[in-house]
């Protein structure tokens, strides 16, 4: 039973480490939600840009979809600076289920920027766009950090 106890202790520390990366990081400066949520409206002017285009209307060309791309570019290598790593491998198992609702959410507000796009006007969908932008982030922050802390608990 002492080589049983032992190797259930390297096991458990195995798993420490492999975890360490997905829950040990620094709090996001609160304006992380707020650089995220403008993703929302940028995704309603390349939707009624796009459809300018084919409707042979001048548009504004590439500029939202290229301010999407810088604004995910900046927090992608600002996330490795501050953390010092991305987590690579499996997620433990109670961040799994985050990370599943975040990128079928991710699908689903895309789709109803998308709708609010084409049937609202720009006034109401510029600013509900940022807020279903900015409300999933806020949601996924506050379901990782309590999937986070039953990791920790699990491990501890």
């Amino acid at each position: 039973t002492m080589e049983s106890n032992e190797i259930r202790e390297q096991l458990l520390e195995a798993e420490r480490a492999a975890a360490a990366p997905y829950v040990i990081y620094p709090k996001d400066p609160w304006w992380y939600p707020v650089l995220v949520g403008f993703i929302g409206p940028l995704l309603v002017l390349v939707f009624t840009q796009t459809i300018g285009a084919f409707a042979g209307k001048t548009t504004w060309g590439a500029l939202p979809s290229l301010a999407i791309t810088l604004i995910a570019l900046y927090i992608v290598f600002d996330q490795r600076r501050r953390r010092g790593t991305m987590p690579r491998g499996k997620a433990p198992r109670e961040l799994r289920g985050v990370y599943r609702w975040y990128f079928t959410g991710a699908v689903v507000v895309a789709i109803g920027i998308g709708a609010l796009a084409l049937l609202a006007p720009i006034y109401v969908s510029l600013p509900a766009s940022f807020l279903l932008a900015f409300g999933g982030i806020m949601w996924f922050g506050a379901a990782y950090e309590r999937a986070a802390a039953r990791v920790r608990a699990r491990l501890a």
